[in-house]
């Protein structure tokens, strides 16, 4: 009788820490998904419209707005993140006498540069016909 206590005692413990444990990172829904992969679209669009018309203001927008899509996660262009230390850093030196661009660079630049590889992340791919798009990647 013992061991029939004991053991129902087992089980019932290890059945309702089981879905504590199932419990993982779940993506985020349909709708959040698309809605992000629309905006990282977007600020890639902007990132490359500021570098060919040399505008910085467009290459910080850009960045401002990975940023508030990223929230704790990289964005990956072929398995490596994306520098956007680098793009502020570049966005500065097309426009080295404006001084709100400066500020606007120092302030984004904390979390531009403090992105993290979660269990999630946003990867850049392109496929072989030149279509490119953000995928948002778990694992």
């Amino acid at each position: 009788m013992k061991r029939i206590l004991a053991a129902l005692a087992l089980s019932a413990a290890v059945m309702s820490a089981a879905p504590v444990l199932a419990q993982e990172t779940k993506e985020p829904d349909a709708v959040a998904q698309a809605e992000a992969k629309s905006t990282l679209t977007t600020a890639n669009a902007m990132i490359n419209y500021g570098r060919a018309h040399k505008d910085a203001l467009a290459m910080i927008a850009g960045v401002q707005m990975m940023v508030s899509v990223a929230e704790g996660t990289t964005i990956e262009a072929g398995g490596t993140p994306m520098d956007l230390g680098a793009i502020l850093d570049e966005a500065v030196a097309l426009a080295p006498d404006d001084e709100l661009i400066k500020a606007k660079a120092d302030a984004l630049r904390d979390d531009a540069e403090a992105k993290s590889r979660g269990a999630c992340y946003w990867e850049y791919w392109c496929d072989w016909y030149g279509y490119c798009e953000y995928w948002y990647v778990c694992y």
